[in-house]
């Protein structure tokens, strides 16, 4: 599914946020615990010196990590003023610190304090206006981690937010995936997904999102659905187009981003044992279908290595649509592919090598590679694999059939 997203924290270059800081459990931070630890007068005047070395750091030098690791260190040893500077409801940093503000909601993002992590992205966003905050802050708007409920409507407010005050990659890639599954927009709308898959592969250079334009326009609609076989229109050819699985009623970009759904539960499906599951709503707006566009988008997309792009780019040369056909190039694709541990792939180089397309003729890895798509839950290749097993059965027999 389409997941290509990772958090990065905003700084200098020359003072890049600790990966590994010390990492004590949230409950550290508590008013409980830092009233537990109170230190006598003379520890907080030695200490105060040190509280204003690190704000001073972080708001006149912008050396956030140096600044947050002693503030850190601060409130873990009981320094109240510095617990109050890393809450973001009681903080006094200002709005133009906004970078600072988004390394604080990594930080709790690290410790799994999401709480504090989801006020800190908030406030840079609400405040600042800060792009890659209001990602991250629809994020946990959209999965209703540390939420009562999930709000999927306001979290593709703030991802337009992101988009307006810093054209973000990201926010054009998980607006991309609301468009195409329907999740807090109205339809799934495949010209507008299409639309913002395109921004996302020009400010980010995502493959997935290159790999969906493509599809889109070879079929029309988009690849997430599990009842859509790109290859039914074609059967004759034997190929299998590759097309998307995934949880249709999560936004997988942004959940990916807030370290996945709490329990693997799915915040917008309440499951039930009597519950039916939902039909997804029908595509809207589809686009004219263009195969020359297709093959120019898959190729974007398999030149980063996306192996359902290879897969797809494949069957174009195979059948001569959008391109010239070169059965030599098909194979390569379909071997780059089925390398990649692609079901399909495997199928499909299955069928080079079985009918020497693009290849010598080698039943014995055309065997090996039905095998393979087969265990990965290709049916074809179950059918494609009845001649050998019938061949096979046939001669621990002798030759007789009984």
């Amino acid at each position: 599914m389409l997941v290509n997203t990772s958090l990065a924290v905003v700084s200098r270059a020359v003072d890049p946020v600790p990966s590994r800081l010390s990492l004590p459990s949230p409950a550290a931070y508590s008013s409980v615990a830092i009233e537990a630890s109170k230190k006598p007068m003379h520890e907080w005047i030695i200490e105060e010196p040190l509280l204003k070395a690190a704000i001073t750091n972080i708001e006149y030098y912008g050396y956030i990590a140096a600044g947050l690791k002693s503030l850190h260190e601060l409130a873990l040893g009981g320094n109240a003023e510095a617990r109050d500077y890393l809450d973001p409801n009681r903080s006094t940093i200002g709005a133009k610190h906004f970078k600072a503000m988004h390394a604080f909601g990594m930080h709790f993002q690290a410790l799994q304090d999401h709480g504090s992590s989801l006020g800190w992205f908030k406030k840079a966003a609400m405040d600042a206006n800060y792009h890659e905050s209001a990602v991250s802050y629809a994020a946990y708007l959209i999965t209703g981690k540390a939420l009562p409920n999930p709000d999927p409507g306001l979290a593709i407010a703030f991802l337009m937010k992101a988009w307006e005050s810093g054209s973000n990659k990201d926010a054009a890639l998980a607006l991309g995936e609301a468009y195409a599954k329907g999740v807090g927009v109205p339809q799934r709308d495949v010209q507008k997904s299409v639309m913002w898959y395109k921004r996302a592969w020009d400010k980010g250079g995502f493959a997935d999102a290159a790999y969906v334009v493509g599809f889109s326009y070879g079929t029309g609609v988009l690849p997430f659905s599990a009842a859509l076989n790109p290859g039914d229109e074609d059967d004759t050819k034997g190929w299998n187009s590759s097309g998307l699985g995934g949880n249709m009623k999560v936004n997988e970009t942004l959940a990916h981003r807030v370290g996945g759904l709490d329990g693997g539960a799915n915040p917008l499906t309440p499951t039930t044992p009597n519950t039916p599951t939902a039909k997804l709503p029908v595509f809207v707006n589809p686009i004219h279908c263009d195969m020359s566009e297709a093959a120019r988008w898959y190729k974007k997309a398999a030149y980063l290595g996306h192996p359902r792009a290879c897969n797809n780019l494949a069957e174009l040369y195979m059948t001569g649509k959008g391109v010239t056909a070169n059965d030599r190039t098909g194979f390569g694709y379909f071997q780059k592919a089925s390398n990649a541990g692609l079901a399909e792939g495997h199928f499909n180089l299955g069928r080079c090598y079985l009918n020497a397309r693009g290849c010598w003729e080698n039943k014995v890895k055309a065997e090996e590679l039905f095998r393979k798509a087969e265990t990965q839950g290709i049916a074809e290749a179950t059918k494609a694999l009845e001649p050998f097993r019938a061949e096979i059965m046939k001669q621990r027999s002798g030759g007789w059939f009984f």
